[in-house]
């Protein structure tokens, strides 16, 4: 048996994914994207059970589980969702002095999700969400699906 198409290609994905993030959020490079991405991902991780964060992370590319996993403590009480705004601060307080998170920066790292999950992936994903995260992602800006043939 080959081994999978989604480790063939998770740095490819990861770039894109990085990339994506960069630009949606408006920063000039993708080292200013890392900590947003980071923080992002970590605020989503910190507000689900550990069923749903494992459900959430099983459809997530390589690259980016492994960030979403990353010194994740299960045992860690789950957080309340909150607002946007804590939410937000919350994601700029993760090494504060290189965090260059913008106010998009929770909106930003969806849409660069949805450029490297299926669409099918993503909803999965999407269910596991409290409906105020859900929210945050639900109308995603235009991309094009990692399932959709170029051109299309």
């Amino acid at each position: 048996m080959p081994w999978p198409p989604e480790y063939q290609r998770a740095s490819v994905d990861f770039e894109r994914f990085m990339v994506t993030a960069r630009d949606e959020a408006g920063l000039a490079t993708t080292n200013m994207a890392w900590n947003m991405v980071e923080g992002v991902l970590h605020m989503f991780r910190r507000r689900l059970s550990t069923n749903d964060a494992l459900r959430f992370a099983d459809q997530l590319p390589p690259v980016v589980r492994a960030l979403f996993l990353q010194h994740w403590m299960p045992s860690d009480q789950v957080e309340p969702v909150g607002s946007h705004a804590e939410l937000l601060d919350e994601v700029r307080s993760l090494r504060p002095e290189h965090n260059f998170s913008p106010d998009n920066a929770i909106e930003s790292v969806g849409t660069a999700l949805r450029s490297v999950v299926t669409s099918d992936g993503f909803e999965r994903a999407m269910d596991v969400l409290p409906p105020e995260l859900r929210r945050l992602w639900e109308n995603p800006a235009p991309f094009t699906s990692p399932d959709t043939p170029s051109g299309a």
